[in-house]
Order: C-alpha cells, then structure tokens, then sequence
C-alpha cells in the first residue's frame, strides 16, 4: 500500500487504525483498492451506530454534499 495513493479520508483513517487493523487493511489490498481496504478493514471493526454515521459520511464526501 502507498500512502500516496489513498484519498485524504481513507489515508485519515488508516492512520487511527491499530497496527493489527492496518496489518489486516495491507492484506485485503490484494483484494480490492486501497482505498476500500481501509474502509472495510473500519467498518468490520465498528459498531451499528459508527457504520451507519461512516456510511453516511462517505456518500457525503463522494457526492459533494
């Protein structure tokens, strides 16, 4: 993962992760964009309230809201 390539939140996000999340977030990079590692590797790890306050603010972001 290079953080060059991560948008400002996600790259805000992987920060404040544990080190054991950010571990696990490099590893789902196999999978997916760097970006939505983070935010999977996030949301696995919050609870009901958090996702949806997440969720909410990231279609925010995306949509210019």
């Amino acid at each position: 993962m290079n953080p060059e390539n991560l948008s400002a939140e996600a790259l805000r996000i992987f920060n404040n992760l544990p080190s054991e999340l950010q571990q696990e977030a490099l590893q789902l990079c196999e999978l997916h964009s760097e970006d939505e590692a983070v935010y999977l590797t996030a949301l696995r790890n919050m609870d009901e309230r958090e996702k949806r306050k997440f969720l909410f603010r990231l279609s925010r972001i995306k949509h210019g809201l």
